[in-house]
């Protein structure tokens, strides 16, 4: 019965998903393996680059089937359990014991953060795509009335959740004009997580409970059962809900047969359907830390990405402590992260959330604190993902490039992307490791930090300065 469980978690996973990717990459950083392919897969800058020679429009098609693959059919909805996820998601780590555990919110910043405790991560969120190819993907209340009986059945089979439907036809539109996006958000703990925290935890570690108080507009359509039009990136969450001349334009140039969109109204703000942590999981997760002599920690921010800077100066930090320069920048976005190969070159994890331009703003505000501080940095090797098409707020490879070129003193490079056909760009997930592996030097892999050398930094440096909470 077990194994058919783990079966299906791994057949209801949805692979390019951020939670899965988290739990994917510490799985294999935590046993000594990288992120190569997003641990799907093989790392092929040859096929890659043989997929970025196809015709624009093919490229397109790949992205969608892609993420077709993903989808379950209508009628597995009714075999989706959270509990056969959440075996997909402890299967990935050791026996332990760890001396910490990360739990909640997921964050490419958080990552890195938990690679450098030697912590394995539980997400709150997880999700599962449904295929739907009726729906048309610019009327989302078309999409609401289509998918809310398959997300009230979800919500209905796991008690111990809330199902959120997010549809996102401006960054992310070639999924839902194939799909839709149920992000399953954990209100407890549930079995399988409670017996990791018994099991697999050193007497007395730290659960990390991490929480992401980003919300957003969204409408109920049943008991704990949701919907979301739009998501964070690149469009403010505003234009979604009042399209402008900037939308309009999009969809002429997608060539969709709607001049803007005209959502369901929204009837409260809710944790956001990716990112957002839901306070009902906390208590549970304080009654089994608590029972088991685990003290609870708490990491607080807004958005995903404002803790990137605080990993990024803890890691420099950690790197001068053991005798390296610290001046080396790796610049990662969404799931094109490996833990294992930021500490084999010695480079600083910095994440942005996407391509968008509130990613641009963030890095140039923290190169620029850098330099002011009058520690900049000698290298920067920066790689963003390519979503699959030029939605409002993609910055351009030209305008990434000037901005490093700007900061660096002896080098800078955009590595794993090919900028000629980006966004566009399908092979991104298969050259973004290799990318990584290529960078020169290699230093030895340290042993993992305690927990209390977050506090020793923040501390010195105090967490209101990088907008985070901890305690």
């Amino acid at each position: 019965m077990k194994l058919m469980s783990r079966a299906k978690g791994a057949r209801f996973r949805t692979d390019f998903d951020s939670s899965a990717n988290t739990v994917r990459a510490l799985g294999s950083f935590l046993h000594g393996e990288s992120h190569r392919g997003m641990s799907m897969g093989p790392g092929s800058p040859r096929l890659a680059n043989g997929l970025a020679r196809l015709p624009r429009p093919v490229r397109r098609r790949v992205f969608a089937g892609m993420g077709y693959q993903q989808a379950i059919p209508l009628d597995r909805v009714r075999d989706v359990r959270i509990e056969d996820l959440d075996e997909w998601v402890v299967r990935q780590y050791g026996p332990g014991p760890y001396p910490a555990l990360v739990i909640g919110s997921t964050s490419g910043a958080v990552v890195h953060l938990a690679a450098a405790l030697g912590a394995p991560f539980l997400p709150q969120t997880q999700l599962v795509s449904v295929r739907d190819t009726a729906t048309h993907p610019d009327d989302p209340r078309a999409a609401l009335d289509a998918i809310a009986p398959l997300a009230r059945r979800v919500a209905a089979d796991n008690p111990g959740i809330a199902v959120h439907h997010m549809h996102d036809p401006g960054q992310d539109r070639a999924m839902p004009a194939k799909m839709a996006h149920l992000r399953l958000k954990r209100l407890e703990l549930g079995e399988t997580y409670e017996r990791f925290i018994e099991e697999r935890l050193a007497p007395g570690a730290p659960v990390i409970q991490v929480e992401c108080t980003r919300d957003w507009r969204t409408r109920e359509v049943g008991d704990r059962t949701y919907f979301q039009f739009g998501c964070l990136g690149g469009i403010p969450e505003e234009e979604y809900h009042d399209t402008g001349e900037r939308i309009t334009d999009f969809l002429h140039t997608a060539k969709s047969d709607r001049d803007g969109w005209e959502p369901p109204e929204p009837d409260a703000r809710r944790p956001e359907a990716e990112w957002g942590f839901h306070p009902s999981m906390a208590e549970d997760i304080r009654r089994v830390a608590e029972r088991s002599d685990h003290p609870v920690r708490r990491l607080v921010f807004e958005d995903p990405q404002v803790p990137s800077a605080f990993v990024a100066d803890f890691y420099r930090s950690w790197y001068r402590e053991r005798g390296l320069a610290g001046n080396r920048l790796l610049v990662e976005s969404y799931v094109q992260w490996d833990p294992l190969w930021a500490l084999k070159v010695g480079a600083v994890p910095f994440w942005l959330r996407f391509n968008m331009r509130p990613s641009l703003d963030a890095l140039t505000d923290y190169l620029e604190e850098s330099e002011s501080a009058g520690d900049p940095w000698d290298e920067i090797h920066l790689n963003v993902f390519s979503r699959g098409l030029k939605s409002p707020g993609v910055v351009p490879p030209k305008e990434w490039r000037r901005t490093i070129e700007r900061y660096a003193r002896r080098k800078a490079e955009i590595i794993g992307v090919d900028e000629e056909v980006y966004p566009v760009d399908p092979g991104s997930t298969m050259r973004f490791q290799p990318a990584f592996e290529g960078i020169e030097e290699r230093q030895p892999l340290p042993p993992p930090l305690p927990p209390e050398a977050i506090d020793t930094f923040l501390a010195e440096h105090g967490g209101g300065r990088y907008g985070i909470g901890w305690s």
